[in-house]
């Protein structure tokens, strides 16, 4: 019986992308992110892929499109990607909409948000897709894929001299190399299992930066580093 149960809960560990007991340590070009500050508060990137927490999900649009990432890139409101303020940049996660259990998979390469206790901020594309575009703020969960994670930034770090890393956005570069090669996920709409739980999705009706399509920061001169 013990065993069985200690079978089961590694295929829960493993269904979740990381393991909850050992750390997966960062490598290769995720080994640079460092601390930064924002408003007069300090946040560490951590040095470990694990990652399964609930919270707030937001998204960021319009405002930002054509602006500056984190990481040197420009923001494209249109591709699968996603800001967090201290997972290694870059990260694959899986992101799940508590109220639906329809999830998508994307990359997070920007950081962010720094409103409430919002967990993660998603592209316009990444929040369409997994149906909290409208509401603005939804509960989701989110969880890191180690295995996808780890392989794409060793494969930055190997090839940051190709032409193809430098005239390539890292969403093309990890679909066209990592994403759907043999036992790897690519950036997409996973499934709906429905509703996560009983618990429905929070709402903040009248937040006035959903009205004015980004969820990022009350002051957007603030948002980016």
């Amino acid at each position: 019986m013990l065993q069985m149960r200690t079978i089961a809960c590694i295929a829960v560990s493993l269904l979740a992308g990381c393991t909850t007991t050992h750390r997966y340590p960062v490598h290769g070009v995720a080994r640079s992110s460092k601390e930064y500050k924002i408003r007069g508060q300090k946040y560490r990137p951590q040095q470990f892929y694990d990652y399964n927490k609930t919270g707030l999900a937001s998204w960021y649009g319009p405002g930002f499109h054509g602006q500056k990432k984190a990481q040197g890139e420009i923001y494209d409101q249109y591709a699968m990607t996603a800001a967090h303020k201290t997972l290694p940049l870059p990260s694959i996660v899986k992101v799940t909409n508590m109220a639906t259990g329809k999830s998508i998979i994307v990359l997070v390469d920007d950081r962010g948000p720094y409103v409430d206790n919002r967990i993660i901020d998603l592209s316009f594309s990444a929040a369409k897709a997994l149906g909290t575009y409208e509401r603005g703020v939804t509960k989701v969960r989110v969880q890191s894929l180690c295995k996808e994670s780890d392989a794409f930034a060793v494969h930055l770090s190997k090839n940051a001299e190709s032409l193809e890393c430098k005239n390539m956005t890292w969403e093309d570069i990890y679909r066209k190399r990592i994403g759907g090669s043999p036992g790897y996920r690519q950036l997409t709409v996973v499934a709906n299992h429905g509703p996560v739980g009983a618990q429905n999705q929070p709402v903040v009706k009248n937040d006035p930066v959903i009205k004015s399509g980004s969820v990022r920061t009350q002051n957007k001169s603030k948002a980016r580093r």
